[in-house]
């Protein structure tokens, strides 16, 4: 059974080089592949993270754990951000799921040039499922292994935004 967990700390987006190309290379052999879509998901995950921390990007307090599975891998992103509703904005992001049409969309073709949501959106289709504490202070993006770059991926609203989940004490909801 494989099963390990790296834990990687630092202060201040500017300082995510060096850990950014250490997760790279643990991804890609987990994942038996290179699957940048899940990289680039992270990287935004991280981007938001110092972006909202209430510390400033340069000052960001931000933890990154992988843990690697026999089937899967799991990325949690943590940081002390403005506090974020993350059970409302689920709420919005499914009210989207009732219009027909907008589930036949492309997330990009849905948000036009609107910038708010892009990087929820592009993090969505790079992953099975995406989840957000209630508040915020960490999202964990999880996909399954080994990774198959030949299957093709969605970028539908109506198939991304249902793996918009919210951890609330714990509890996915």
């Amino acid at each position: 059974m494989q099963f390990s967990t790296h834990t990687y700390e630092f202060v201040g987006y500017q300082n995510y080089e060096k850990t950014q190309k250490k997760i790279e290379t643990l991804l890609f052999d987990a994942f038996e592949a290179e699957n940048y879509r899940f990289l680039m998901a992270v990287n935004e995950a991280v981007c938001n993270a110092a972006r909202y921390s209430i510390y400033r990007p340069q000052n960001a307090r931000i933890t990154i754990e992988v843990r690697i599975m026999n089937y899967d891998v799991a990325v949690k992103v943590s940081s002390a951000t403005s506090p974020f509703r993350a059970v409302e904005y689920q709420k919005k992001l499914r009210r989207i799921l009732d219009d027909k049409n907008a589930c036949e969309m492309e997330w990009g073709d849905y948000l036009g040039f609107q910038l708010a949501s892009r990087g929820f959106f592009y993090m969505l289709s790079a992953v099975d499922y995406l989840y957000v504490d209630e508040k915020g202070q960490h999202v964990t993006l999880c996909a399954k292994t080994p990774y198959d770059p030949s299957q093709p991926y969605s970028t539908k609203i109506g198939d991304i935004i249902p793996k918009f989940l919210v951890s609330k004490n714990g509890v996915i909801v």
